[in-house]
């Protein structure tokens, strides 16, 4: 969000993106806020996967009470923020050779790459492995052809999965409009117009994980806001859905190490 949005979101009170900073003891903490128009009620915080802070917060909201806000919940933050740095603190970035683990809907899979000619390239799950056959064995080439692969197969299957959660919902008359959108913050999210956005990266998660992120966003079909509201439908539709997050939240580092 540049400067000017925060400008305007705040009113017409200056103030900068090197403003929005946490200081908690000797740590200082920046977070971005994002005007979300329409939006009414509290200001809204996130700590996200990589341990980056997001401020929702209802457009024309002072400043000064969004920095009040944010400081209500430093504690909280802090604490999170720090969980998210160790987690990525002990993963090692992958070197795209055979041997490696790579996952898919929550199953580990040894990657073996196979020097072949460029027509007789391809990707396939066989006999536990993930085989990338390819005739550039670069790296960053096998990252390529893993990405794609990935983003195919999440295309058609959190589609499925869109169309079928979306039935058991009594506010959701049709599957809403679905894009795939690569993020390392955020598995999810649902725009104002109901369009679901999904991360293809999900695709690695186990199956009610994902179901957990698609229920997520559809819920916000009913509820735009995390209001209690929000969680008793959560609660209702998914009773397990805490385990399923904490469960994500847990390999978020290992799955979205690209």
């Amino acid at each position: 969000m540049s400067s000017k949005s925060s400008d305007a979101a705040l009113g017409g009170k200056t103030a900068d993106v090197s403003d929005w900073v946490l200081a908690y003891g000797d740590e200082r903490i920046p977070y971005e806020v994002r005007p979300k128009a329409g939006r009414s009620g509290k200001v809204a915080i996130h700590v996200e996967q990589d341990g980056s802070v997001i401020v929702d917060a209802p457009e024309g909201t002072d400043a000064q009470r969004i920095r009040e806000a944010v400081g209500k919940r430093a504690g909280w933050i802090y604490r999170n923020v720090q969980e998210a740095r160790e987690r990525f603190t002990h993963v090692l970035p992958r070197s795209y050779v055979s041997g490696e683990q790579v996952h898919y809907l929550g199953r580990r899979h040894v990657l073996k790459v196979i020097p072949v000619a460029k027509p007789e390239r391809s990707v396939r799950l066989y006999r536990g492995a993930m085989e990338v056959r390819t005739e550039n064995t670069d790296s960053q080439a096998i990252r390529g052809r893993l990405r794609g692969w990935y983003k195919v197969r999440a295309q058609a299957y959190l589609k499925t999965r869109l169309s079928a959660v979306s039935e058991a919902l009594p506010w959701i008359e049709s599957s809403p409009p679905f894009h795939l959108i690569e993020t390392d913050k955020r598995w999810g999210s649902c725009s104002t117009d109901g369009t679901v956005r999904l991360n293809p990266f999900l695709i690695k998660a186990p199956r009610e994980c994902i179901d957990y992120v698609v229920l997520h966003e559809l819920v916000h079909h009913a509820e735009h806001n995390h209001s209690p509201r929000f969680y008793t439908l959560l609660d209702r539709h998914m009773p397990r859905w805490q385990e399923y997050k904490r469960r994500l939240d847990g390999m978020a580092e290992v799955l979205l190490n690209e």
